[in-house]
């Protein structure tokens, strides 16, 4: 049934996700572009779903049911027909702990809501094309692994003289691996003895190396810290096992695992040392290849988060006066309010509307009445500063400021602040009944939030208190009567 799978489809993917109309968005994209998309709605079902058919990625909501998405995510790293799937994360969670979570428990990416389709399409195919390049290696590494098996047997076979001495002449000879027998007893370590793998290695006859030193495969490539390391192993007479750059006998590069082993005679003399020589240029190839993949996996990593934090940035922010936007003011007044909830604080908000602002448009035109929006409303941003405080335009010429952990005394301070910040710029507004300048009124409500109010109670109280600046003869600030 796996087989199939994989020849019908691109890969297998387990869409873990609660909301119903998210999962089948989010799979129909997914079936679109070829994939084979497997569903779960919680925690239990995507366990069940991948013990039984192991998938060859999983896309993971973080809030779940009785098991969320980090839980999960950690119990499927322990089970061993899983613990190699890379999971993508999905959640509206966008902290920097959220995040970090993820990639401690296991993660493999993390896309954070509202996501777009083609930023999910990508991150799959990418985490996908890892994946199969670390199955590669994997299987690279066996080869070599079996290769180094075969390198034992070897070195097994030559201290017995009671084996069939033309045995071994064949185990030698059939090996692939290349082994060089060097005299230790003669100057300069001579080579006496190469079998023909290392002549198949390396393009040079057994005729053209015997009496030389070994060194001459590196040539002019004699700055490897292996070397050294060789050096001071004959020196003291011990084993080693080194990676060296080597090259043929037509000058192309090629990279050897070297084992280096002396032999001793009955008196423990060192009379001879044996070199089993392993071909690793693949495995270095498939290991740089990966080096680069995660290199440019990161700088693509990299661009689609600046690319993530520019297109949030437009969705939540006004297009004229670069402060938020409403639909950013409802959601971070929906998440201060749940915050005030939980802590019992003051929530305060402001509204704030230019005064005859229609008649400044009528007087001084669209454009002058745009410049004078934008003035605004960095003044509004310079009086407003903290961190978990924001400022947005709420509709034409109103703005509204929300407060965490603020009382009424508190908001009144700030708003008559914005209102002097804006007298102050002495835009001239001749139009006006109230001063020759713009002005402003605003409104303000402050609750401590309950489970029976909401965050539309503050905004209508904050309304009724704009409502009656505006009675007052404008250019004021208004608290809501309590």
């Amino acid at each position: 049934m796996r087989v199939k799978l994989e020849q019908e489809y691109k890969a297998d993917i387990l869409v873990v996700e609660n909301e119903v109309d998210n999962l089948r968005a989010l799979s129909n994209r997914l079936v679109d572009r070829g994939y084979q998309i497997r569903q779960a709605l919680d925690g239990e079902m995507a366990i069940m779903a991948a013990q039984t058919m192991p998938p060859d990625l999983i896309l993971l909501d973080v809030k779940l049911p009785s098991l969320n998405g980090y839980e999960l995510c950690q119990q499927l790293k322990t089970i061993e027909t899983t613990k190699e799937i890379p999971v993508i994360f999905l959640s509206e969670l966008d902290e920097s702990f959220d995040k970090a979570r993820a990639f401690a428990v296991g993660g493999a990416d993390y896309i954070t809501k509202p996501y777009q389709p083609e930023e999910v399409i990508m991150r799959v195919e990418t985490q996908l094309k890892l994946s199969a390049l670390q199955k590669q290696l994997a299987q690279k590494d066996a080869k070599l692994e079996e290769q180094l098996r075969l390198n034992e047997i070897v070195y097994r076979f030559h201290p017995q003289p009671q084996l069939n001495l033309l045995l071994l002449d064949r185990a030698i000879a059939a090996t692939p691996n290349g082994i060089v027998i060097t005299d230790a007893t003669a100057p300069d370590n001579p080579v006496i003895y190469v079998n023909p793998g290392f002549e198949r290695m390396t393009g040079y006859s057994s005729a053209e190396v015997i009496g030389k030193n070994c060194r001459f495969l590196q040539r002019e490539d004699r700055e490897q810290p292996a070397l050294e390391i060789i050096r001071q192993a004959i020196r003291q007479q011990k084993e080693c096992r080194v990676t060296v750059r080597n090259y043929r006998k037509d000058g192309t590069l090629f990279w050897n695992d070297i084992s280096i082993s002396p032999i001793r005679d009955e008196a423990g003399k060192v009379t001879h040392y044996i070199a089993v020589q392993t071909n690793i240029t693949e495995y270095k190839r498939v290991e740089e290849e990966r080096k680069r993949y995660q290199s440019s996996l990161q700088q693509m990593n990299l661009e689609l988060y600046q690319l993530n934090q520019t297109l949030h940035r437009l969705a939540n922010s006004d297009g004229l006066t670069g402060v938020a936007n409403r639909r950013r003011f409802e959601e971070h007044l929906k998440q201060e309010w749940r915050r005030m909830l939980r802590e019992q604080l003051p929530l305060s908000v402001i509204l704030g509307d230019i005064d005859y602002f229609k008649t400044y448009n009528d007087s001084y035109g669209h454009l002058e009445g745009d410049d004078c929006l934008k003035v605004v409303a960095r003044a509004i941003d310079r009086v407003v500063n903290r961190p978990a405080d924001l400022v947005a335009r709420y509709g034409g010429e109103e703005f509204a400021i929300i407060l965490p952990n603020t009382p009424a005394e508190g908001a009144m301070q700030v708003a008559q602040s914005i209102r002097k910040a804006i007298l102050q710029l002495q835009i001239p507004h001749q139009s006006s009944p109230v001063r020759e300048y713009v002005t402003m009124s605003l409104g303000i409500a402050t609750q401590i939030p309950t489970q029976e109010l909401s965050p539309k109670n503050l905004i209508e109280a904050a309304d009724q208190a704009l409502y009656r600046a505006k009675e007052q003869g404008r250019n004021c600030a208004v608290a809501q009567i309590k």
